[in-house]
């Protein structure tokens, strides 16, 4: 009688076989022959019944800014160790001696960093992350016909990008467009001696808003051709402005204050067809400023600021649902989301940040971020962006980077594990 191997099974028996397996012995296994590797790769969604944090890649938001798309469900496990353990290597770029609050934005090709009154456009790649020389940098210059024409020397604090066009605050109370096809269309209005917090573009692309420090928020209409923006409203709140943000699923837009002021309510929300208030909301007895927002769908709204917590706002209910505080009870000064489970926030000292997985109450890491020598820093982290597979922290002096696609144990930083002794 001929003997017989596992191989010689058919593929469905094999699969129930591979159901009793672990992951460890299934990353072994699939490195055994070229058949048990194929049906491992392709049928893993099978017996790999795990819901991974960071690198699933299950929102088509979230899709638009990842490098590359993980192929196999064991790869993305493998990310997820290295998310959850620290495991990632470190780049620390474009040091500078001069301290700025800059700010970032990815897509799937593109980082855009912003510096003083400059916009830096550097190519992604897979070797070097990003290109040491920026692609095209972007400066705001003013009309012709406003006293102050030439190039604005003040910083710009945030901006946002949506398709072709990019808006951006600046610090003088300008607002600053233009049209990324276009490198030469651009518009700044500057009608008040005070300072842009934060921008934000319609989904439409016909409206962008402005939240100001003299207490109010502005929108303007975008005139398309050539590109500008004409002041249409303005809305006094009697507190700072921090953050604005419009809903891609409803007519809604959304501003987190310092909660001062008479009302003492962190965040407003607003009809985008009437601009008419139609929900606020305060953080039950404390005065915390909102400092950055994300929409979750229609409905909910995350949100953190100086109280050290993260929240998860029901726009149904007008109550915080969740909320997560920072271990340490520092500010948090910037989220991001990769809208599934995900979500981070970076903090005002020691250049840290926090993973956070939305179904768990206990931290899952923290992320401190170094200087070109491998020294610490003492800053905070004014803004952050992820994909599946890397980490962009905004720092004062720096841009720094983590790679979490290593292998092995190299570059392994659990601090969670250090902490929680």
């Amino acid at each position: 009688m001929s003997q017989r191997c596992i191989n010689d099974l058919s593929t469905e028996l094999i699969i129930y076989i591979f159901n009793f397996l672990d992951l460890r012995d299934l990353g072994r296994l699939r490195r055994t022959c070229r058949r048990f590797r194929d049906i491992i790769n392709c049928w893993d969604k099978i017996f790999l019944k795990t819901t991974t944090i960071v690198s699933n890649q299950n929102s088509e938001k979230f899709l638009t800014r990842c490098f590359s798309i993980i192929p196999t469900k064991l790869e993305k496990l493998r990310l997820q160790h290295n998310w959850k353990h620290g495991i990632y290597i470190e780049k620390s770029m474009f040091p500078i001696r001069k301290k700025y609050m800059p700010w970032i934005r990815i897509d799937k090709e593109n980082l855009w960093f912003s510096r003083g009154h400059r916009i830096f456009n550097y190519k992604r790649n897979k070797e070097n992350i990003i290109k040491s020389k920026p692609n095209y940098v972007l400066t705001p210059k003013y009309p012709r016909n406003y006293s102050g024409s030439g190039i604005s020397t003040f910083d710009v604090t945030r901006f946002t990008i949506s398709k072709d066009i990019l808006v951006g605050g600046l610090s003088d109370g300008g607002v600053y467009i233009q049209n990324l096809e276009k490198n030469f269309d651009f518009y700044i209005d500057k009608t008040d001696n005070t300072y842009t917090s934060s921008v934000d573009i319609s989904p439409d692309h016909i409206m962008v808003a402005s939240g100001m420090r003299n207490d109010c928020f502005k929108i303007y209409a975008v005139r398309p051709d050539p590109i500008g923006l004409t002041h249409i409203h303005t809305q006094e709140l009697g507190q700072r402005v921090w953050c604005v943000s419009y809903c891609q699923d409803k007519p809604l837009f959304a501003c987190g204050t310092t909660a001062g002021g008479p009302f003492k309510k962190s965040i407003w929300l607003y009809d985008t067809e009437r601009y008419s208030e139609i929900l606020n909301m305060k953080l039950g007895h404390y005065i915390s400023s909102t400092f950055d927002m994300k929409w979750d769908g229609p409905n909910c709204l995350w949100t953190c600021g100086n109280d050290s917590y993260l929240r998860r706002w029901d726009l149904r209910t007008g109550q915080c649902e969740q909320k997560y505080h920072d271990l340490f009870g520092y500010s948090l000064y910037c989220l991001d989301y990769d809208y599934f489970n995900s979500i981070m926030v970076g903090t005002y000292l020691h250049g840290r940040i926090a993973l956070w997985d939305i179904r768990a109450e206990k931290c899952v890491q923290f992320y401190f971020m170094h200087g070109a020598g491998g020294n610490a820093i003492n800053s905070p982290v004014y803004s952050l962006s992820f994909d599946s597979e890397y980490l962009f922290a905004a720092l004062d002096q720096y841009l720094n980077i983590l790679d979490f696609g290593a292998y092995g144990n190299r570059g392994k930083h659990d601090y969670i594990k250090m902490f929680s002794k």
